[in-house]
């Protein structure tokens, strides 16, 4: 398949926006309040017949022994394109049940992302799907598009990875982007781990198990060195009822304090105010003002509370911290290419097949950023 013409037909049919992640990936249309879709980022292939592909629950149906997993997304970067245009092209003509031939596309992308991944990613779009046209947008960028903002300091804690962006006046600053590989997946790994400690290990074999345990009942404390955690009975999907203690806390800390995991990391407050740093000093009252919550392992309880005292403690005397977050921010940046996707002056940004012809993957270096 061909990139197509310059037709402007694609216009007439509302805009796809895609926003794959580490953990899953979120799809559906332009104008929507939320995502139609979200999958787990993950592709089973068959042993016996690896053209043979499995995507979403239908994984979970399956023995495990019987398949080969391959996670497109890690640490919030792509490893596997292969797998990845398979994922994409199930949830194009799978699950949104369209013909990509006829619809733009706003695909997602880190603010630590390579330019050659964006390449691949107009590459893929238009040889691949045969799309009219595409773009690329900085996650950081949409998520603050998702507050009704233009400038702000996003912290994004998804499953793979957490990053620390200041995006102003709508331009995300590469430069000043921070992130490490502490996040959803990595505290779901902590508690494994410090409920196999205490005599817990046998009933958690499904990781399924720990993530909706992990959801539903994990914090972040205010006081870690002096919360013992208020026990909480618990019950796995096979009946079996444990009791969690400090886990409950002790799993999300390692956001704020990776070493207690024995990770070398800095913590996400540090990483924020990094990232302040490197920002021009008329720009960061204004970016502390609006601290940009965002990704799934932001959803914790407490967890906006803490990272504003955090801050508080290493921020110069007097500054304001003000925290944005929103009851659906773990769908930020997709609710953010969906609203910019429905703006007539968005519509010149839109990179087209016949610039895509003429100019290589390279006009995406011009048109996206």
């Amino acid at each position: 398949m061909t990139a197509v013409d310059s037709s402007e037909d694609f216009k007439q049919n509302v805009a796809i926006v895609i926003d794959p992640g580490s953990g899953s990936i979120k799809a559906g249309f332009s104008g929507d309040e939320k995502p139609h879709k979200v999958l787990r980022s993950v592709v089973g292939l068959s042993k016996k017949d690896q053209t043979e592909c499995y995507f979403g629950n239908n994984i979970l149906c399956k023995d495990s022994d019987d398949l080969i997993l391959k996670r497109p997304i890690t640490s919030g970067m792509i490893s596997d394109w292969d797998s990845l245009e398979k994922l994409w092209s199930h949830v194009l003509y799978e699950e949104l049940q369209v013909c990509p031939e006829e619809h733009g596309i706003l695909m997602t992308d880190p603010a630590f992302s390579p330019i050659s991944n964006r390449e691949k990613t107009a590459e893929l779009l238009f040889e691949g799907f045969g799309a009219p046209a595409m773009y690329v947008g900085y996650q950081p960028v949409l998520s603050m598009y998702s507050y009704g903002l233009v400038t702000g300091l996003v912290v994004d804690s998804g499953a793979g990875c957490t990053s620390v962006s200041p995006v102003c006046n709508g331009y995300c600053l590469p430069h000043a982007t921070f992130h490490m590989d502490v996040a959803g997946k990595g505290v779901s790994d902590y508690l494994s781990k410090l409920l196999a400690d205490v005599g817990h290990g046998s009933a958690l074999q499904q990781k399924s198990s720990v993530q909706e345990m992990k959801k539903q009942s994990c914090y972040v404390s205010q006081l870690s060195s002096e919360d013992k955690g208020t026990p909480l009975d618990y019950q796995l999907p096979d009946g079996t009822t444990i009791t969690l203690g400090d886990e409950r806390f002790r799993g999300p800390e390692i956001l704020f304090c990776p070493s207690d995991a024995g990770m070398s990391q800095p913590g996400v407050h540090i990483l924020a105010m990094n990232s302040l740093q490197k920002c021009a000093p008329e720009w960061q009252a204004a970016l502390m003002a609006n601290v940009a919550l965002c990704g799934g392992s932001s959803m914790f309880s407490g967890f906006p509370e803490r990272l504003q005292a955090e801050m508080e403690k290493l921020a110069p005397r007097d500054s304001i911290i003000g925290m944005l977050s929103g009851a659906h921010r773990e769908f930020a940046s997709w609710v953010g290419g969906s609203i910019i996707t429905c703006l007539s002056s968005f519509q010149p940004m839109w990179v087209k097949g016949q610039e895509y012809q003429e100019e290589g993957s390279s006009v995406v270096r011009n048109k996206c950023y």
